[in-house]
């Protein structure tokens, strides 16, 4: 069987009836699962290594994203034009704190070119998709969650700062930008100029600042 094929056959398989049952619709050829969740649509996308090979490798990993149109027409009402994206939060399966994988030699990824190992490989994603990976989704899908983890991260203070706002959370919003500004003062050779336009506007537009 081809790599692309017995990697959606796994998943058919081992996920396919969970996540079903939990409102998300799967499409096979883009290897996607999505579900509506008030403002927002949880994405898990699984994503095959490009280096497989019938017999060789069956590699593929999982990625999360949680994005909101609501976002795109908030932004245009605001500032005239829609966001670069709609994304409200994304993140890989590896860098989901605790994430395991049932792999050999400490691989960071999901491997089904041994039969007698897939049932494993797909047991242990499906029990990361229930405790980890859905809680992910469901705690991203809240504006000030969003905003908090973009802060956390130091991330895109001004996106972090619109979310916020969604969230009528004002001082929380200045705060945001207050990070971001903190950030690229302490470290300017992260900068991106667009960004740093991004929170001077904000500052400008909410707070006179």
């Amino acid at each position: 069987m081809k790599p692309k094929a017995l990697i959606i056959a796994n998943i058919e398989a081992f996920l396919l009836e969970p996540l079903t049952a939990a409102g998300f619709k799967f499409s096979p050829g883009q290897l996607t699962f999505k579900r509506a969740r008030n403002e927002f649509v949880q994405t898990i996308h699984f994503q095959a290594n490009r280096h497989n090979e019938e017999h060789v490798c069956v590699a593929f990993w999982s990625h999360y994203q949680v994005s909101s149109r609501s976002y795109t027409s908030w932004h245009k009402a605001r500032y005239g034009h829609e966001p670069a994206n709609p994304i409200v939060g994304a993140v890989a399966d590896w860098n989901i704190p605790n994430w395991q994988c049932a792999s050999v030699n400490g691989e960071a990824h999901h491997q089904l070119v041994d039969p007698a190992r897939s049932a494993t490989v797909m047991h242990c994603l499906r029990h990361n998709l229930h405790t980890l990976a859905l809680p992910w989704l469901e705690r991203l899908s809240n504006w000030e969650n969003a905003a908090l983890s973009l802060v956390e991260a130091q991330d895109a203070h001004a996106r972090a700062c619109d979310f916020y706002l969604m969230a009528g959370q004002q001082e929380k919003a200045l705060w945001a930008l207050n990070e971001g500004l903190a950030y690229w003062k302490k470290n300017p050779g992260a900068s991106f100029p667009e960004e740093k336009e991004a929170i001077a506007l904000r500052m400008e537009k909410y707070f006179n600042a």
